[in-house]
């Protein structure tokens, strides 16, 4: 049974995570590896509408915001990390 990786960046905005996970994906894909590089919020639906907020500055309740985080991050490990890890790939 092949087990995958998952390899999370982490920072504060504006550090160069995105920088820094495109070099090694590139890095690790030259040297032969599976990798699937993704990030949070994710681009679906939740994702989508806690980014729009962000960008418009828009306030909600915390208990609001976190049920868009979760429902983000539930979508994203079913869908993507998930089958990944249990095809041994690398998720950065």
């Amino acid at each position: 049974m092949k087990r995958g990786l998952l390899v999370a960046f982490e920072g504060l905005d504006g550090s160069g995570k995105s920088t820094q996970l495109a070099r090694q994906a590139a890095r690790l894909r030259a040297a032969g590896l599976d990798v699937v590089a993704t990030r949070e919020p994710t681009q679906g639906e939740h994702g989508r509408r806690i980014r729009e907020m962000a960008a418009a500055g828009e306030r909600a309740a915390p208990e609001a915001e976190l049920v868009l985080f979760l429902a983000d991050r539930r979508e994203h490990v079913a869908g993507l990390i998930a089958p990944a890890l249990a095809r041994g790939a690398l998720v950065l």
